[in-house]
């Protein structure tokens, strides 16, 4: 019987065991050593013997395992769940013993089965987890990327802020030396106009009443009067200066003539004076103005230095902005993965404990009623 199973175990994908016809049902159910005729007492001792083996838990744990193995023909598991209840025996004679060979064969090949499954969910989970590592390395360095930039984005803030900072203090130091500049100036200033308009008053005004060849002179006489204010002139002289002025040149006498340059005289000695003042006040306007363009230049530096940091900074928080996008997609990816590495873990799992199962119960079963039989008994056909 175990070379018939051997054949059908190399002619199908699994372990298979030969139809039971190959095996004559006597040998099976009734291959039990000659037993001499007894008293009823003695054949009422082996009936309770089957109803206890076909009652019994081990049994049925076989019984399970060989209706699982599904590369098994249905003769042979007939032919074995019929010789099963056979094998609870004390003792078993060969053929029993053969069944109980078979029989481990088959449970052995239904282990495997699971064993099969088990090692196929775990090379699918390989993979998942692969998978599920290679995402999270990428989340991770994501978020490294992203950390990196968010402190970026912080540290060019404090650039920015700092060269604010300095940009409003140089603005405030220009104004400090523009103000001093308009204030030292203030005299200066004046007396440049004040020159101007005498020097104006003397070359054409002035000159064009000396001339004398106009018809009407009181327009010159008038863009000359308040320029007398400043001038020390005998009260004489400016009452004379009305008349004086509007005269032709032909028709003035030595008297006005005096006039006229007692007049001009007085213009040159005012635009002389104006001019000393001037050039005094002159080397420290120079400072203030050199003050007031280095503070500009301070300015500019400082105003450039913020700009760039500004520019700066939007180029951080562009790059951040991209990394939170990077990142959220990993994470994202990762989340989205759950499910699947979740239920590549509860597939294998579950065959795990298919395998586990099995191992404790049908097999467990078999080994029980294989080591049932505390010695072989006689073969078929002995007396």
């Amino acid at each position: 019987a175990q070379a018939i199973l051997a054949q059908e175990h190399s002619a199908a994908p699994a372990p298979r065991i030969l139809p039971s016809a190959a095996v004559p049902a006597r040998s099976l159910t009734h291959a039990m050593p000659a037993q001499k005729k007894g008293t009823k007492r003695e054949a009422e001792v082996a009936a309770p013997v089957a109803k206890k083996s076909r009652s019994d838990p081990a049994v049925a744990g076989v019984a399970e395992a060989l209706e699982q193995a599904s590369d098994l023909s249905d003769a042979c598991r007939r032919m074995l769940l019929a010789g099963l209840p056979k094998c609870v025996v004390g003792e078993r004679h060969e053929m029993q013993a053969a069944v109980v060979t078979m029989i481990g064969q088959v449970v052995s090949g239904v282990q495997a089965k699971y064993q099969e499954a088990v090692d196929a969910e775990n090379f699918k989970l390989r993979d998942v987890e692969a998978s599920k590592a290679e995402l999270q390395e990428t989340l991770a360095k994501a978020e490294e990327v992203l950390a990196g930039d968010s402190k970026d984005v912080e540290a060019k803030t404090a650039m920015l802020a700092a060269a604010a900072e300095s940009a409003m203090s140089a603005k405030i130091v220009l104004q400090e030396k523009q103000e001093a500049q308009r204030t030292g100036d203030a005299e200066m200033v004046e007396a440049q106009e004040s020159k101007a308009a005498l020097v104006k008053g003397t070359d054409t005004d002035l000159q064009t009443i000396v001339e004398g060849a106009a018809e009407d002179n009181s327009e010159h006489y008038e863009a000359l009067l308040p320029l007398l204010a400043g001038l020390a002139l005998e009260q004489s002289l400016l009452s004379a200066l009305p008349s004086v002025c509007v005269k032709k040149a032909t028709g003035r006498g030595a008297f006005d003539a005096m006039v006229l340059d007692q007049l001009r005289n007085s213009l040159r000695e005012k635009i002389d004076a104006l001019s000393k003042s001037i050039d005094a006040s002159l080397p420290a306007a120079q400072e203030r103005e050199a003050a007031v363009t280095a503070a500009q230049a301070q300015l500019d530096a400082a105003t450039a230095s913020q700009q760039a940091a500004d520019e700066a900074l939007s180029a951080a928080k562009a790059a951040e902005a991209s990394a939170a996008t990077a990142a959220k997609v990993a994470k994202d990816a990762v989340a989205a993965f759950e499910p699947a590495y979740s239920q590549a873990t509860q597939a294998r799992d579950a065959q795990a404990e298919n395998l586990e199962n099995f191992r404790l119960y049908n097999v467990g079963s078999f080994e029980i009623i294989r080591d049932q039989a505390a010695a072989p008994a006689t073969t078929v056909g002995g007396a």
